[in-house]
């Protein structure tokens, strides 16, 4: 079948050189005998047209993608370059809540804004090396913009892809549609191939797909290269394969890991062929991560899931324990054995412990980070992960004269890789939440979740709730403040604020029923992978261990009961990770009466797998009624 038309323009060193459709023969996105779908699903809208100005012609169009850090826009050095390897200035579009169109909301940037991997060589064919930019665009990128992380691992052969970008459409038989650029179009193909083994030089560091037309004679990478391929992704046994056209230069092809869109690839091009079946090239994101984190300033990595999970001893008049902390492996072979046993506080502090999971000191290995429960003051403690007893952070986040205890969060509330430290005050304190930076321990932000006058303390927790990549922090109330759950906006916590309570906040609704005032216990995260996570709540001291689930639209996902219905103590949750694939929530009790009701029923340890039942253990005494906190994490 034949390929595009090939024109000819005289060049002009103004042009990104891989952007002019006149000197391009790559196919386009759409399935072989179908144009590619639109799409304005929000989990894309990190993806970004890049307009660069021609003079006396057409503007050039390229594609794009918002870095997770939401500072930085990844794409293709041929993209904001000219012949000669100038960096050029242009303007990139976003759109929130569409495909494309008008009205986008526009970020201008400049040449010095433009920064390219090192060995990047401009030339007049279809494949050049180092084919990677990134566009710094700090505090510009729009509310509501899903940034993506990189995919790091090597081991993208056989998976599948989604391309998005703003280029032509059309399809394999009948060829390019002109003047389709400008919407945003998404399709599917799998990584075959890298660079080398279609005999591109080992710096090139490409991945290779191929557009086939689902038959073995269109089998590209087979027939020219004797490389074991597919014929054609397909979909009830319709052929639905895309391709990349003029204008999706630059865009991301994102491989989903576990529910989280990572982009594995940057569109780069293809060689030169005289038909619609052939090959097409990506920088290989895995092979330069290294060179993109040194131009952004590191690697900013999300928050990070882990298959551990923390317990630690409550308190009560009648029963309570040493700060000893259990550290447990969910997807290990023995779940219910502790793999390391900390006391964290002096041990004759028998107030209680809760605790809190994050990468503090950005070294890639969960932390733990603890803070003491009524009687003691307000002193956190971060042990690092290597061997949970090198201490990272020593110090007391509120007054020392504080005894009313504290709950504790983690996660990466300022985006530059380090798991930020959260602290609230417990029963006793006001609805105040401090967040200390995880590099260097400085007050991010110090303000009221609920009206300063309440003195019930708060429960915290963090997760993605509105898919913009930006970590929100969730407060329940403490007891007397009712079965209240608030959740503020990662992005707008340096927004406007009532008397010292910041007013940008996602939702803030009862989760029980509002005569209830034993307050929640609150965790978040993703139970059914996607882009967002969920919310998980459990009653405070006095209500049954009810656990409920909500998704990021309030609507109740789980509502069951994780010990006996008479045993009124209240219950814990946190999110576990059980293993790869099997997401689910870990439940503790609060505090009990030893002997009634069932205590070899409400003094354990829950796993439950929707609601079904997966782990059932002590984890201190069986004799033990002074309740358990727990801490997981999972995204």
């Amino acid at each position: 079948m034949p390929r595009f038309i090939h024109l000819k323009k005289t060049k002009t060193p103004w042009r990104p050189i891989l952007e002019r459709l006149e000197d391009r023969t790559t196919p386009v996105v759409g399935a072989y005998y179908s144009d590619a779908s639109t799409t304005s699903d929000s989990a894309f809208n990190g993806v970004v047209e890049i307009v660069i100005p021609i003079p006396g012609g057409r503007p050039g169009i390229c594609s794009g993608a918002l870095m997770f850090d939401r500072n930085y826009i990844l794409t293709a050095a041929h993209c904001v370059t000219n012949d000669a390897g100038q960096k050029i200035s242009g303007t990139i579009n976003f759109y929130p809540n569409a495909s494309g169109g008008l009205n986008p909301i526009q970020v201008a940037f400049t040449a010095a804004d433009v920064s390219i991997v090192q060995g990047y060589v401009p030339n007049g064919r279809n494949i050049v090396p180092n084919d990677v930019a990134v566009i710094n665009i700090t505090g510009k990128a729009p509310s509501g913009i899903t940034g993506y992380e990189l995919y790091r691992s090597n081991d993208e052969i056989g998976k599948s892809f989604t391309m998005v970008g703003f280029g032509l459409t059309g399809n394999g038989t009948d060829g390019a549609s002109p003047n389709t650029t400008g919407t945003k179009r998404i399709g599917i193909n799998t990584f075959e191939a890298t660079g080398a083994d279609v005999g591109r030089p080992a710096f090139f560091r490409n991945l290779v797909y191929d557009f086939d037309n689902g038959t073995p004679a269109g089998n590209f990478l087979l027939n020219r290269y004797g490389i074991d391929s597919t014929t054609g992704v397909t979909s009830s046994n319709i052929l639905i394969e895309t391709d990349s056209a003029s204008g999706d230069s630059g865009g991301p092809g994102f491989i989903n890991s576990n529910g989280k869109l990572l982009i594995a690839g940057i569109v780069s091009g293809g060689p030169p062929s005289l038909f619609s079946i052939g090959e097409g090239d990506y920088a290989r994101v895995s092979a330069f991560a290294d060179e993109i984190d040194g131009l952004t300033g590191g690697p900013v990595t999300a928050i990070t899931s882990t298959s551990l999970f923390a317990v630690s001893p409550g308190s009560t008049s009648l029963s309570y324990s040493t700060p000893n902390v259990h550290i447990y492996d969910a997807a290990g072979l023995n779940p219910q054995t502790f793999i390391k046993d900390i006391m964290v506080y002096g041990q004759n502090f028998t107030g209680g412990v809760v605790t809190a999971l994050g990468d503090v000191n950005h070294d890639g290995i969960i932390d733990l980070i603890t803070g003491p429960g009524p009687g003691g003051g307000p002193n956190i403690r971060v042990f690092s992960g290597v061997d949970f007893s090198t201490v990272l952070f020593n110090f007391f986040a509120f007054e020392t004269t504080f005894s009313g205890g504290v709950t504790v969060a983690s996660a990466d509330i300022n985006r530059d890789g380090y798991s930020d430290i959260l602290v609230g005050a417990g029963p006793g304190g006001g609805p105040r939440i401090k967040v200390f930076s995880g590099k260097n321990e400085s007050i991010l932000y110090d303000f009221f979740a609920f009206e300063p006058t309440f003195s019930g303390g708060v429960t915290i927790a963090t997760g993605l709730i509105n898919s913009d990549s930006q970590i929100d922090i969730l407060v329940g109330a403490g007891p007397g403040g009712g079965p209240r759950l608030k959740v503020f906006d990662g992005a707008l916590l340096n927004g406007p604020s009532l008397n010292g309570v910041p007013l940008g906040v996602l939702m803030d609704f009862f989760v029980y029923d509002a005569a209830f005032r034993g307050g929640i216990n609150v965790a978040a995260g993703n139970l059914y992978g996607g882009f967002t996570d969920q919310i998980i709540v459990g009653a405070g001291a006095g209500g049954g261990p009810n656990v409920r689930v909500y998704d990021s639209n309030k609507n109740l996902r789980e509502d069951f009961f994780a010990y006996s219905t008479g045993f009124s103590g209240g219950v814990r949750v946190a999110p576990a990770l059980f293993s790869s694939n099997q997401r689910g929530i870990i439940t503790t009790p609060g505090p009990g009466n030893p002997v009634s009701p069932a205590p070899s029923d409400f003094l354990t340890l829950h796993g439950y797998l929707g609601t079904n039942l997966f782990l059932n253990f002590f984890p201190y005494s069986s004799n033990f009624s002074g309740g358990l906190f727990v801490a997981g994490k999972v995204s």
